[in-house]
């Protein structure tokens, strides 16, 4: 993955502008993954009063290749379809945007952005019956000569007038150097190209709206090129927008919160096309030294190494905006956070929101800091958080990070969420070698908890193995987290993806440091799939624990080591045949795998051999399982059969290809590169 380089400045500048480099001190915070295996997410939200599920919204569904937003119960970390959008993908459209009404759980109202093979639109759903149910649509406008810098994101204003929907838009599409761009589309108040757009909820709606002019509409802001991303400081009421750069500069622009409390002050006008960032854009009949009253960006950068008027330290191609932080992590209080989709990087930056408007000089934004490196290493097993589409918020403040995948058009199942925590949390360990699993309460004060649920889709978990509060440290056992009331099991017995135990009465109490140990040993199913989830009941609502693993030399299990003791050598091959063909329908997958099962469809067969010999040759040399299966000790006759049907493939497998199909595509969202 790109990663950050410096322009090679004066010292004096440089010292000015990267005031703070990624911390070596212990952080308070750390970074986890929440989900993974998403199709091209690029948003996730939570809705008002539901503090036990995220909304993520992916603009590709195997299905109708549009999108759907689905619910993700962060509990028993499993998925519903809220909403599945039918439609043609293409480009930078599909599914773009989700915001619930501040009076959801009364009203059930929802907007969605989305982008169907260039109509742009803004839908209005409700929930009804428990079914999202399209009211009106209040905005279809087409995209110019292709499908980039499409409608983006909608919002509603923190504390502010919840009839009031904001909606931000690009400048349709057209390149400003290909013929036929029309700059006076972005700068006119009656269209809705290059715009942020607000709403009047109460005006009606017979037919969408298709330009400005339509009653209820009006413009906020305009001279945007491709705001791709934005967000209000649910603090203060203050609007930052990313603003996709052409060919010189990367931009955050801000409008102060005072300007939406009056809705009939003129639009904002940031100056795109007749210029970008803090200067006059260079293009032959588009540029120009912008118009008296324009407003500069409070921080730009610069766009593939092309000089900007004042210093800059960060160079790259496509940004995108995100929020200033409000979550619990008090040393990250206040600060923007962004990324740059082309060099991979999240960085974050401070900026006085009463510097007057007349002093924007693309250098407002200081303390700039690159987290990249330390958010990637605290993530438990590594990651790669690039490629990033969006950030998002849920009730309680904490930031999120949504990567699109591992690249600019990634198959489906590759994006993924990462959040930012306290590093001071209900912290689960669980290790390698013995299976055991043992949850600490590291926050600094004692956690009152009525429930407690363990989860893994792999089916990881071995529920006469654990050791939980139900009998062991409730009133029946030594109630050490409950000693006046018993608890119950309420999940199935013997089930291996999910364990859930409640009170029968008032809450329970983790103490400040407090250690139960869920499992002595063997509670956690080994396997290299390392999915498990625990989170806890706490005023009603689920608090995620932190999960690491331990031994096995601080590294997941190789995939066919299936014996367990981090090498693969033939007693893995012995255990491999010892489930050959053998009927795994009724094990979970964690089971399965223990018995061969490499590919997680229940069967050992020849299709998890070709996966175990090509994972011992990777290993051990090509060649070398051909030469250990020879050397293998006679099995026993029952499983003589299944060595010599197996032996029987290694010489005379038929031939497959071994090319994978090409995957092709625009690369999605802000005409990235451009």
């Amino acid at each position: 993955m790109p990663r950050l380089k410096f322009q090679l400045l004066a010292a004096a500048a440089v010292a000015a502008l990267l005031v703070a480099a990624p911390r070596t001190a212990r952080a308070a915070y750390t970074v986890e993954r929440v989900v993974g295996n998403l199709n091209q997410p690029v948003g996730v939200t939570q809705a008002p009063g539901d503090n036990g599920s995220l909304y993520i919204v992916e603009r590709s569904d195997a299905s109708n290749q549009l999108g759907r937003v689905r619910k993700y119960d962060l509990a028993t970390q499993s998925f519903t379809t809220f909403l599945d959008v039918a439609g043609s993908i293409n480009s930078d459209g599909g599914l773009l945007g989700l915001t619930f009404h501040p009076n959801y759980q009364t009203n059930g109202l929802f907007y969605t952005t989305s982008n169907n093979n260039g109509t742009n639109a803004l839908d209005e759903y409700k929930v009804v019956g428990g079914t999202p149910t399209l009211q009106r649509r209040l905005l279809q406008y087409q995209n110019l000569n292709n499908v980039f810098h499409t409608i983006n994101q909608v919002h509603f204003r923190p504390n502010g007038n919840n009839n009031e929907l904001f909606v931000t838009t690009g400048d349709g599409g057209t390149q400003a150097d290909d013929p036929g761009f029309n700059p006076a589309l972005i700068e006119s108040p009656a269209s809705v190209y290059g715009k942020m757009l607000r709403f009047d909820l109460t005006a009606s709606f017979p037919s969408p709206a298709v330009d400005a002019t339509h009653a209820g509409v009006s413009v906020a802001a305009m001279g945007l090129r491709n705001p791709f991303r934005s967000g209000f400081d649910r603090q203060t009421g203050d609007f930052y927008i990313g603003d996709v750069g052409f060919n010189t500069a990367e931009e955050v622009d801000f409008i102060p919160s005072s300007f939406f409390a009056n809705p009939a002050n003129p639009p904002l006008n940031f100056g795109w096309t007749s210029r970008e960032g803090t200067i006059a854009t260079s293009e032959p009949g588009i540029g120009g030294p912008g118009s008296p009253g324009d407003l500069n960006p409070i921080f730009d950068y610069a766009h593939g190494g092309n000089p900007l008027p004042h210093p800059t330290l960060l160079t790259g191609q496509s940004i995108t905006g995100g929020y200033v932080y409000r979550g619990p992590v008090a040393e990250l209080q206040g600060r923007y956070f962004f990324s740059d989709f082309t060099n991979g990087n999240v960085y974050s930056g401070v900026f006085n929101a009463a510097t007057p408007t007349a002093n924007y000089n693309g250098t407002n934004l200081t303390d700039l800091q690159n987290h990249t490196a330390a958010f990637e290493s605290a993530v438990g097993g590594g990651a790669d958080i690039q490629y990033l589409t969006s950030f998002g918020e849920d009730n309680a403040g904490n930031l999120y990070m949504v990567k699109f995948g591992n690249g600019f058009f990634p198959p489906l199942g590759q994006g993924e969420i990462f959040r930012i925590i306290p590093a001071a949390a209900i912290n689960v360990a669980v290790n390698r070698d013995t299976g055991a699993i043992t949850l600490t309460n590291n926050t600094n004060t004692a956690v009152n908890i009525t429930g407690l649920t363990i989860s893994s889709p792999f089916g990881s978990i071995n529920p006469a193995s654990l050791t939980p509060i139900t009998g062991h440290y409730d009133s029946a056992g030594n109630g050490s987290v409950d000693n006046n009331n018993t608890w119950h099991v309420t999940s199935v017995a013997g089930n291996n993806v999910t364990f859930s135990e409640v009170t029968n009465g008032d809450a329970g109490t983790l103490g400040v440091g407090q250690q139960i140990v869920l499992s002595p040993g063997g509670g956690w199913l080994k396997s290299p799939t390392q999915d498990l989830g625990l989170s806890l009941q706490v005023n009603g609502s689920p608090l995620s624990a932190s999960i690491s693993y331990t031994g096995n030399g601080g590294h997941p299990f190789t995939r066919s080591d299936l014996n367990f003791d981090g090498a693969l050598t033939a007693a893995d091959w012995s255990v491999f045949i010892s489930g050959a063909y053998a009927n795994l329908s009724g094990l979970s997958k964690a089971q399965a795998y223990q018995l061969g099962d490499l590919n997680a469809d229940n069967a050992n067969n020849f299709t998890d051999f070709r996966l175990f010999k090509s994972d011992y040759d990777a290993v051990n040399g090509v060649g070398a399982f051909a030469a250990m299966a020879g050397a293998v000790p006679e099995p026993s006759a029952a499983l003589l059969a299944a060595v010599a049907l197996l032996g029987s493939f290694v010489h005379r497998s038929p031939r497959f290809p071994t090319s994978r199909p090409v995957i092709t595509g625009v690369a999605p969202f802000p005409r990235q590169l451009n």
